[in-house]
């Protein structure tokens, strides 16, 4: 680009220092930006033509632009504030499915949004928050692949969903930083219908064509994922499903008979309780100054009561007197383990 074309876009290459170099924090002069379109963009200006970009920059772009007072600017707000890049750069770390490698290469991208300042504080940030993360790097490119096999439409045209294939790895006793396949390398063939996250992993919903019924997939241990030419199967069966159930059946692996149960808690344990069953279609009750009850339909499993004997005398099964039994059995056996 020659000089004098440089010169016409003079007032964007002044919006562009603002949109690096300041934020809230961190102001610039008139001068500062002279310097760069001099050293970087090789733009001759003078301040007063600073002064007016600046003016058409806030009056013209809105561009929230403060000071002029002792010729310091700062450039307020964007965007994207910083708190939000934040809160998108966590995320990008805590999600297990992300690798290490790409989670900061994403955070990086994310810290453009930002200031200079703004993107060298996320990149610190990131590394105060201690999460095991996927040594799949692939992970990203299987949910790009799985998208397209669930779309409705593609480049603006109607889209059949289609069956995807893949492979699914298991990990191994012998070395447990490292996966083999599953079935000496079994083809899965699935209609995919739902990505899920739980605790910072994704997980494929899908069709299952051999076992004619829904089943949940760990999407980093999925490989050679292809799409195949044929239409999506078990249309009807995901319409019918319960998926707020079913994910609470898998993911809280409370995966039994359903029931409905009364239980009793110290007060203590109110924040954990409801954590766990939430607030709807769930009844809560003070039984006395230190504890409280709750009725709730669980589904009755081995899971079901690991998880409630892990508050020790904190919580007692109050009825039905079966899940009383179901309890004290799954304790005997625990005892039968170690004797």
């Amino acid at each position: 680009m020659s000089r004098s074309e440089k010169q016409k876009l003079k007032t964007l290459y002044v919006a562009k220092f603002f949109l690096e170099n300041s934020d809230e924090n961190h102001a610039i002069t008139a001068s500062d930006i002279v310097d760069y379109l001099r050293e970087e963009c090789s733009i001759e200006a003078e301040r007063r033509s600073i002064y007016r970009d600046i003016a058409i920059l806030r009056d013209e772009f809105g561009m929230d632009i403060d000071g002029g007072q002792g010729g310091r600017y700062r450039l307020l707000s964007r965007q994207f504030e910083f708190d939000d890049l934040r809160i998108l750069a966590e995320c990008v770390h805590a999600a297990r499915f992300i690798s290490t490698s790409k989670a900061k290469e994403l955070v990086s991208t994310i810290g453009e949004l930002g200031s200079m300042y703004q993107a060298e504080s996320l990149q610190h940030e990131v590394f105060l928050i201690d999460r095991v993360k996927s040594t799949q790097k692939g992970t990203l490119n299987i949910i790009s692949t799985i998208n397209a096999a669930m779309a409705k439409k593609q480049d603006g045209k109607p889209h059949e969903p289609q069956k995807i294939s893949f492979k699914y790895m298991k990990h191994t006793i012998d070395d447990v930083n490292s996966m083999v396949e599953k079935y000496h390398g079994k083809i899965y063939k699935v209609s995919p219908y739902r990505l899920l996250i739980n605790d910072g992993n994704y997980y494929l919903l899908a069709f299952d064509d051999k076992a004619q019924d829904m089943r949940t997939y760990r999407i980093d241990r999925m490989k050679d994922v292809k799409l195949l030419p044929e239409s999506q199967e078990g249309q009807e069966l995901f319409k019918s499903l319960d998926l707020q159930s079913y994910t609470q059946r898998v993911f809280s692996m409370f995966g039994g008979e359903k029931k409905h149960v009364i239980m009793q808690f110290d007060n203590l344990l109110l924040d954990a309780v409801i954590d766990r069953f939430g607030t709807k279609n769930v009844s809560y009750s003070k039984t006395d100054d230190e504890h409280f009850s709750v009725s709730v339909d669980v589904e009755l499993s081995k899971q079901f009561y690991s998880w409630l004997i892990q508050f020790g005398d904190k919580a007692k099964i109050m009825h039905p007197k079966y899940v009383v039994d179901g309890l004290k059995e799954f304790l005997e056996s625990l005892v039968g383990i170690y004797s």
